[in-house]
């Protein structure tokens, strides 16, 4: 009786394990045999261009413009973090100090093709920052997140030559309306 005990035993074991091998087999066949969703790619210089909603929003010693990141390319993609922007005069020569940026949270945007995102860019007027020290611009040079092309836009504005006059908030989802877009 006790051999046939343990037979019993020792069967209902086996049995369970082929069970368990038989579940976790059929488990991973399902879950290779499910079509995976590649993710969306990061977007690159290639496919974006960056222009100005005009006009700005303006309040004392500041103005505010939405600075609008569109994809031009045929799928969608990604950004996350802050743009590099500077002030060019007319001989293409960098004026005044980069952007600061405005501390935020950086979420990822996915911008489909033929989509816009945007970033608010606060310009601080020199005259209140550095009233002797004043340089003319005629063009922002704006690098989109992690990337290492620029784009240029017509932007006509007057920076400190020594001091920051510039912050820009990171990327943010649709395009930025003036007047009504505050981040």
């Amino acid at each position: 009786m006790k051999l046939t005990r343990r037979a019993g035993l020792v069967s209902i074991g086996l049995s369970a394990a082929a069970i368990l091998a038989t579940t976790a087999a059929l488990t991973g066949a399902a879950a290779s045999a499910a079509p995976s969703r590649p993710a969306t790619p990061a977007c690159n210089s290639a496919h974006m261009t960056v222009w100005t909603g005009f006009p700005s929003d303006n309040a004392t010693s500041h103005s505010f413009w939405q600075l609008q990141i569109s994809n031009v390319g045929h799928h969608a993609c990604t950004l996350r973090g802050y743009p590099g922007v500077s002030v060019l005069n007319a001989s293409g020569h960098q004026v005044g100090l980069p952007a600061t940026r405005n501390p935020s949270t950086t979420p990822l945007v996915t911008i489909p093709a033929g989509g816009t995102a945007h970033v608010v860019l606060d310009v601080t007027s020199p005259f209140v920052v550095c009233p002797h020290h004043i340089v003319h611009g005629t063009e922002l040079r704006v690098f989109a997140p992690n990337q290492f092309h620029a784009e240029r836009t017509l932007f006509s504005v007057s920076v400190c030559a020594h001091a920051v006059t510039l912050h820009v908030d990171a990327v943010h989802a649709g395009a930025g309306i003036p007047g009504f877009t505050t981040r």
